[in-house]
């Protein structure tokens, strides 16, 4: 009985002629709500992901700043992060002025120690003399081999201590990571170069690129705070980081925005269906179908609704989105980053695209029914006022 139930209902609404367009309507909302939530955060995941991925590639997973000048505590540091496999480049990073003939910039170099290791965004690149961040090359309008000039401020010679220390190297490549924060401003060198030209042969940071670890996190906590400083990447990004999280909170509050929509189509079409359907709701009464076992097969019908169409939008979403990432098509111009559209999948991301238009519609549908149920408590009432 309650399986035959569940059948008349759910095919008065789909497949008769008197079918109600408004459930229906309501239906597909749920489906267009579940798909949108899921492409949107699947899109939008892949499209973070990338510039994230991006800027880690060249700023690494995570630094450590070292503040002590023990070198012994430095070398202790190096074997550490060496003997657990860490992918780690001892670093001097410092301020210059950068000169070609009239045009000067300030740069941030990394001065590398490549013997250690050479990071994945430069192993391909000619690191013998100074690689250069695509925009800062063209801001100025320096080419392979062009000769450059390297002004330390900071940095004065021994004997005129008035005039601040200078090098020149040759331009042997170029890098551009799509980030204009790195390419406007950044460029890369052997350690060695930096250190002859400050005169210091010392590092300040050490540059871990391999994901951050419980490992990790236990070697720097044995040494001293006072000798060195360990951050995060989402430490040293953390305004990016929270915008990021604040587009994809406003993207998921303006879908949101529409399930509650669907939502209160939902309460108009089950109300009137509910309406329609009254004096067939009678008829399972007198076959012997008690008041208290319908009004929980009906409760059941309208939750089932809500959980199969949001189940279908999430479905339909997850194999867009599986379509996207498995034929990469190409789909935007070649000044865009990223041309092909990215995907990143998550199982919180799928969870809160079914969650989010199913709780809504699993409220609204609860609402509508205890309405039905208030004024129309007694079936006998209803068969006497039809007769």
């Amino acid at each position: 009985m309650s399986l035959s139930f569940i059948k008349y209902f759910f095919s008065y609404i789909f497949n008769s002629k008197t079918r109600q367009k408004l459930i229906f309507l309501s239906v597909i909302g749920l489906v267009i709500s579940a798909f949108s939530l899921t492409v949107i955060q699947g899109i939008m995941g892949g499209l973070q992901n990338g510039l994230v991925n991006r800027s880690k590639n060249v700023l690494g997973h995570s630094v450590i700043d070292i503040k002590t000048t023990d070198q012994s505590k430095i070398n202790d540091l190096k074997k550490d992060l060496s003997d657990n496999h860490i992918n780690f480049v001892p670093e001097l990073e410092i301020e210059l002025l950068l000169q070609n003939t009239n045009y000067i910039k300030p740069v941030i170099i990394h001065g590398m120690d490549f013997k250690t290791y050479t990071p994945e965004f430069l192993a391909n690149k000619n690191t013998s003399n100074l690689v250069l961040g695509g925009d800062l090359a063209r801001d100025i309008k320096s080419y392979y081999g062009s000769k450059l000039k390297l002004t330390s401020p900071s940095h004065f010679s021994f004997i005129f201590t008035e005039i601040p220390r200078q090098g020149s190297i040759v331009v042997s490549d170029f890098y551009t990571s799509e980030l204009p924060e790195i390419d406007s401003f950044s460029a890369w060198v052997r350690l060695s170069f930096i250190q002859n030209l400050i005169r210091q042969k010392k590092i300040n940071k050490i540059r871990i690129f391999t994901p951050n670890s419980d490992k990790l996190f236990a070697i720097v906590k044995s040494f001293k705070e006072n000798e060195f400083r360990f951050r995060t990447w989402e430490d040293e990004n953390s305004t990016l980081v929270w915008a990021l999280n604040l587009e994809t909170r406003v993207m998921m509050f303006l879908f949101a925005g529409m399930s509650f929509l669907i939502g209160i189509c939902i309460i108009s079409g089950f109300l009137i269906f509910y309406n329609k359907v009254k004096i067939d709701l009678a008829s399972f009464w007198l076959l012997g179908l008690s008041t208290k076992h319908m009004y929980r097969l009906i409760y059941i019908f309208g939750q089932l609704i809500s959980l199969i169409f949001c189940l279908l939008g999430v479905g339909v979403g997850l194999a867009f989105l599986w379509l996207l990432k498995s034929n990469n098509f190409i789909l935007m111009p070649d000044l865009f980053v990223e041309r092909n559209i990215p995907v990143k999948i998550e199982y919180i991301s799928l969870l809160i695209s079914f969650f989010i238009p199913y709780l809504f519609a699993t409220v609204f549908t609860h609402i509508t029914f205890k309405l039905f149920r208030d004024e129309n408590g007694s079936f006998l009432n209803l068969i006497k006022k039809d007769g």
